[in-house]
Parts: structure tokens; sequence; C-alpha cells
């Protein structure tokens, strides 16, 4: 049940850009057990966690004061299973190497199959950081466009994952069909964001009734943050869209 927030500006702006975007997925998307925001500082990824809310998280609001950034990517938590709430299962994770964060929405209904495979490297619990270490290591086999299908692949179930490098282009995957993603403007922003898992487009009337451009992603397709000039379809073809700011 999380919800996954992704924007970006062409120049950079203060993070608190973001908290009311923030705050309302939170509320209507039903999170309150974790959340996290990434953003992008030089060439890497910094970020912040905390195992509550992020409507009861005035201490790491303060800390974050003064942040300013082009890319950030928001994860708001209502884990499947509710044993798994604890700051090792909190999202999104960060590479070690603070080279990019990772977010996912969903059910990876086989991460447990491939746990041990990863054992050295987990912090937590939850399914999703199995998903995040495997993509890690796909990354660099093939890139981030095919790594982000191909851990949805091996690990089957449901899937809507985000990806923020501290440099290139920042990636949606949609394959999570009970919670839609919509691309859409916010001013000079440009967002991708989970869809309170509502089949209609109640995010526009409860989150971003200001919303223009709006397009709701297929299943199976990848969609590059920044330009908005293409997208990678669900067959892997390039096709260009109309969603420029």
């Amino acid at each position: 049940m999380c919800e996954i927030l992704l924007a970006a500006w062409p120049e950079p702006v203060s993070i608190d850009e973001i908290w009311p975007w923030a705050r309302s997925l939170e509320r209507f998307g039903l999170g309150g057990f974790g959340w996290g925001v990434a953003w992008r500082e030089g060439d890497a990824v910094r970020h912040h966690r905390d195992p509550g809310s992020l409507a009861q998280d005035e201490t790491g609001l303060g800390g974050l004061a003064g942040v300013r950034s082009t890319h950030y990517l928001v994860h708001l938590r209502r884990p499947s299973q509710l044993t798994t709430i604890a700051l090792a299962d909190t999202q999104p994770f960060v590479a070690d190497d603070a080279g990019f964060a990772f977010a996912h929405n969903g059910r990876l209904d086989r991460a447990e199959e491939v746990r041990e495979r990863f054992a050295s490297r987990l912090q937590g619990r939850a399914d999703s950081e199995v998903g995040f270490r495997l993509f890690e290591e796909l990354r660099d086999e093939q890139g981030p466009e095919w790594a982000l299908r191909e851990v949805h692949r091996q690990l089957e179930g449901s899937a809507n994952l985000c990806y923020l490098p501290g440099s290139g282009p920042a990636l949606a995957y949609h394959g999570g069909p009970a919670n839609p993603m919509w691309s859409f403007t916010m001013g000079e922003a440009r967002v991708i964001s989970t869809g309170l898992h509502s089949p209609d487009e109640a995010i526009f009337q409860f989150c971003f009734p200001k919303a223009g451009q709006r397009r709701r992603l297929e299943v199976g397709e990848v969609l590059e943050l920044g330009s908005f000039s293409s997208f990678v379809g669900a067959g892997g073809e390039v096709a260009s869209t109309a969603a420029r700011a």
C-alpha cells in the first residue's frame, strides 16, 4: 500500500516544495508506517528516513531545512507485512556508495527465494530490500532500464519501481496495476506518482488538483523523468510522448 513520488525541476528548488504533495499522498494513500526522501547533491544521492510518519517527523523535517535540489524521490510506507516496520525496512534505499536511490511499491512474491543470496548485504526483512540489492547487481550488467524490468520478471508479484541516480536520467517502472502510476506537470516540476491504489483519477482530486499534461503509465512501461521526451514502452520499444513542460 506504499506510495512513491518522483519529481524533477530544471533548477534547484527548496525541499519544502515537495512537502504538501508528500503529506497528501501519505494521508490519502494510508501511509504512516515509515517514510523517506532522497535527493541529488552534486553527483551523489543523500537521504533521510524515519520509521514513523511524515506528519509526525518534525525533527527530521527541521534537519532538512535548507536542502535544495533538482530531483527528489519520496517513499511513503504502508507495508504488506506490518512486522517489518523498522528503519532498516524504510525506503528509499540508497546504494552504499551513495550513487543511486531505489524505491518499490507492491509485493515481490519470490523475494524470499533469493534472500539468502544477498544476506550479507541486507539490513532488514522487507521484500523490497531484496529487490533493491538485486537491482543493484543487475544495473551493473545491462543498465538501469533493463534492470528495473528484470527485477520484476525474476521476483514476480507487483512492482512499481523508481530509480534516482546521482547523475543521469531518473526512471520509473510501472508493474503494479493495482496502484496506477501517473506522469504530469506541476508548474515547472515534472512528476511521476503512484495513484493512491485507486483505479480512477482520485490522485488529482485529492493531491494534485493543478496538475497538467496528465498521463497514466502503461503496465510494463519505463518512463524517464527529466526531459519526458521519450519513454521505453512495455515491449522495449522507444516512443515519443507529448508530455513536455
